[in-house]
């Protein structure tokens, strides 16, 4: 009877013996699988967006401050992006006065680790309303009527104007040629290049920093009074004092 058993065990014994074998082996190769090794840590590593978004004349920053890297490098494509680098060049200002899409590239190191970063920069228009992506045209606004007297002709002009202060400019340039009529009355100004001198004097004064905004209107009310001195409408000290008043009454009315 014992004869019997002692194959049966050994059988049993050998069974034992491979299934260990097969799960030390599986354990082994399991060990050095790619899931159970550890993810290298880039120690240069760039934390930053993929994209961004900013409108023509904005100011968008690129801040990079999160990375551990100790130099950074910044390059932008196409030309037309204005950039700044600050805060040891882990920051980026950057701003462009026309529309487009521009590409930021940041390298950075951190001991003999590298790494590199591309950001997407999109240039909206302006006036650019995520929620109305295609904004409705603003009109062009229609020209006051023309009926001939200086009046109309001076809120012709001064439509044209594109200034957010047209209002209050036109006071200070009505105040001007006002101030200019008392000069001639009190004949301190006696002739016509004393008139001049003075009246560019005192607008070029009164307009400051917005005198391109209104370089058409000053052109215009330039050109007309060429013609009322041809006509012989602005000879005398009386006509430059009547004109001047003109001028400032009608740019007293002027609303923005």
């Amino acid at each position: 009877m014992i004869d019997k058993i002692k194959p049966l065990v050994n059988t049993m014994f050998l069974c034992v013996i491979a299934v260990a074998l097969v799960a030390s082996a599986i354990t082994y190769i399991g060990g050095d699988s790619e899931e159970a090794r550890p993810t290298p840590v880039n120690n240069a590593k760039i934390i930053l967006p993929s994209e961004i978004e900013i409108n023509v004349g904005e100011l968008g920053q690129l801040d990079a401050t999160k990375s551990n890297g100790v130099s950074f490098i910044w390059r932008c494509l196409p030309d037309g992006l204005n950039v700044q680098v600050y805060s040891d060049g882990k920051k980026l200002m950057f701003s462009s006065g026309k529309v487009g899409e521009y590409i930021c590239v940041i390298s950075s190191a951190y001991n003999d680790e590298v790494d590199q970063r591309v950001v997407k920069v999109t240039v909206r228009p302006r006036d650019y309303d995520p929620d109305n992506p295609t904004p409705t045209p603003t009109p062009t606004p229609t020209p006051p009527p023309d009926d001939g007297t200086l009046k109309s002709k001076v809120a012709i002009w001064v439509s044209s104007v594109r200034s957010m202060n047209k209002a209050t400019e036109a006071q200070a340039l009505a105040n001007a040629f006002d101030r200019v009529a008392v000069q001639i009355e009190a004949g301190t100004l006696v002739t016509a290049d004393d008139v001049r001198e003075a009246t560019r004097t005192a607008t070029q004064s009164a307009l400051g920093s917005a005198q391109n905004q209104w370089k058409g209107f000053l052109a215009s009310l330039q050109s007309h009074l060429k013609v009322e001195m041809r006509r012989g409408t602005l000879v005398t000290v009386e006509d430059h004092v009547r004109v001047w008043r003109e001028i400032s009454r009608a740019l007293n009315n002027i609303r923005g």
